[in-house]
């Protein structure tokens, strides 16, 4: 006679059994069935061509749920709005990825006033779209709205990545004394200390300066819709920075099937990673020369237009935060923003993670949303 530990074993195989195909029958009706990405409620207080700028109103529940940790919502409102700002490479959802895993969410229930520049989903015919579009043109925008909608002079800026650096730029490019505080995750300085890329980088330089001056050909000055890159070379990209990782992720998804829960964060992230956005091609045209070859970033500065961004003039309070595992952004390229940051008020940290998960990791929510929303409450107020 089958023993009562047998005989519940057996139930749940056969549970799980059923919840997995209960499951792969609603993905396959419904792809997006378990995406939760983007669902905060927001106001669009500023829209022009791809650019808008979102306003997140103060939350009417007495807590949220972020990474199975019960948040109360704080009635306090920090006087310093909160700013952030994505990356180019992916769509603005990655800071409301899904309901345990919004950074949005999450800084509302800490009592911020959250506002989002979304910079769209550029395709082909968006290769005219340079640094200058977005750092002398959007941005200020962007700012100036928010100013304007909140009433408040200061704000604070939390840049994601290539956000962290567009958070850097600006402020310097403008010389905006009013951002009080910038808050960078995974953001690269020192192209030339990103690995095997960055040795490539490094070696290209003195080459590409001595081409340059005997053909009289400038990189600078190429149709930029010949350095267009789309957003599936993107996604390959990133997933051929982690194979391994790829497929323990797969064969998680597999072993899990029978977890909705799961599931709705395994295809939220994957939305993340399989939607990766459009590089324009004017905008890559200045990654490449200035970043990647001249390193200007690693020197404390960037050439923007006609105007260059002197980083030693920023004098806003700064926390940097860097992945300890990120096969992307280096700890050495990250870490150089304390050689070209002169301000007296900043801090680097190494926190657990790779280059997603370091800002969306289960981690992250400790090591960079607490640490940081913790660092900006005392500088906001």
């Amino acid at each position: 006679m089958a023993s009562s530990a047998t005989v519940l074993n057996k139930n749940v195989v056969m549970e799980k059994a059923w919840l997995s195909m209960v499951n792969l029958i609603e993905r396959s009706l419904d792809s997006g069935s378990m995406k939760r990405v983007d669902k905060t409620p927001f106001d669009i207080i500023h829209e022009e061509d791809l650019l808008s700028v979102r306003h997140y109103p103060a939350l009417t529940r007495e807590s949220v749920t972020i990474a199975n940790q019960t948040i109360p919502v704080l009635n306090k409102v920090h006087r310093v709005p909160l700013v952030l700002i994505p990356p180019l490479a992916v769509g603005a959802f990655i800071f409301d990825l899904y309901p345990q895993r919004s950074l949005v969410s999450y800084y509302l229930a800490q009592g911020f006033d959250v506002y989002l520049i979304n910079w769209g989903n550029p395709d082909r015919d968006h290769s005219h779209l340079s640094f200058e579009t977005y750092l002398l043109d959007w941005m200020p925008k962007a700012i100036q709205h928010i100013r304007e909608y909140s009433g408040k002079q200061e704000l604070s800026l939390f840049g994601y990545c290539m956000g962290g650096l567009f958070s850097l730029i600006y402020t310097a490019v403008h010389e905006d004394a009013a951002i009080r505080n910038i808050v960078t995750v995974a953001s690269p300085i020192d192209m030339h200390q990103m690995g095997a890329a960055g040795k490539v980088f490094t070696m290209t330089y003195q080459p590409a300066h001595r081409l340059a001056r005997a053909f009289n050909f400038k990189l600078i000055n190429v149709n930029p819709k010949y350095l267009h890159i789309s957003g599936k070379l993107g996604t390959i990209g990133f997933w051929l920075t982690n194979p391994i990782g790829n497929f323990t992720s797969f064969w998680d998804f597999i072993l899990h099937l029978w977890d909705r829960d799961y599931l709705i964060s395994h295809d939220s992230m994957g939305h993340w990673f399989n939607n990766m956005v459009d590089y324009p091609g004017a905008t890559m045209k200045s990654i490449v020369v200035h970043m990647w070859i001249e390193n200007q970033l690693a020197q404390g500065k960037m050439t923007v237009g006609e105007k260059e961004a002197n980083l030693k003039q920023i004098h806003a309070s700064l926390l940097s935060f860097a992945g300890n595992d990120d096969k992307i952004v280096s700890l050495k390229s990250s870490r150089k923003i304390m050689d070209v940051i002169t301000a007296e008020d900043k801090e680097f940290r190494v926190v657990p993670g790779g280059h997603a998960g370091v800002f969306a990791g289960r981690k992250a929510v400790d090591y960079v949303w607490g640490a940081s929303a913790e660092w900006l409450a005392r500088r906001s107020n």
